[in-house]
C-alpha cells in the first residue's frame, strides 16, 4: 500500500478509487478517517497532521532542518503529504484513509 507517516499516531493512505479504498479498510487496524479527499476539512485535517511547535503544520515535502518546512494550515500540510505520496510511487489520491497506531 501507498502510505506516509503523518506523526507519531496517524499514517496516511491514498487511493485512485473508491472501490480500491474500501477492499482495502477491513486490513487496517484502527481506521479514523475514510473519505474522498475533497470531503476532508480543515478541523479533519488539522487533528491529524504533524505540528511543529509554534510554527504551524509539517510541509511533507521539505526535510525538518530546511527553513521553509511548515504550512499555515492542516489542509495544505494534507496536501503535502499526498504529493510526498506521489513523487514516491506515482500514486493519484481521490480517497484517503488515516490509521491509527
Amino acid at each position: 500500500m501507498n502510505s506516509i507517516k503523518l506523526s507519531s499516531y496517524y499514517r496516511l493512505y491514498a487511493f485512485s478509487d473508491y472501490q480500491s479504498m474500501k477492499s482495502a479498510l477491513p486490513y487496517m487496524r484502527r481506521v479514523v478517517l475514510a473519505k474522498g479527499l475533497t470531503e476532508v476539512g480543515e478541523a479533519e485535517a488539522r487533528s491529524y497532521m504533524g505540528r511543529i511547535s509554534g510554527r504551524g503544520y509539517k510541509n511533507y515535502l521539505e526535510p525538518l532542518s530546511s527553513h521553509n518546512n511548515n504550512k499555515g494550515t492542516g489542509i495544505q500540510s494534507l496536501i503535502t503529504a499526498l504529493q510526498a505520496l506521489y513523487k514516491q510511487n506515482g500514486f493519484s489520491a481521490r480517497y484517503i484513509v488515516i490509521e491509527r497506531g
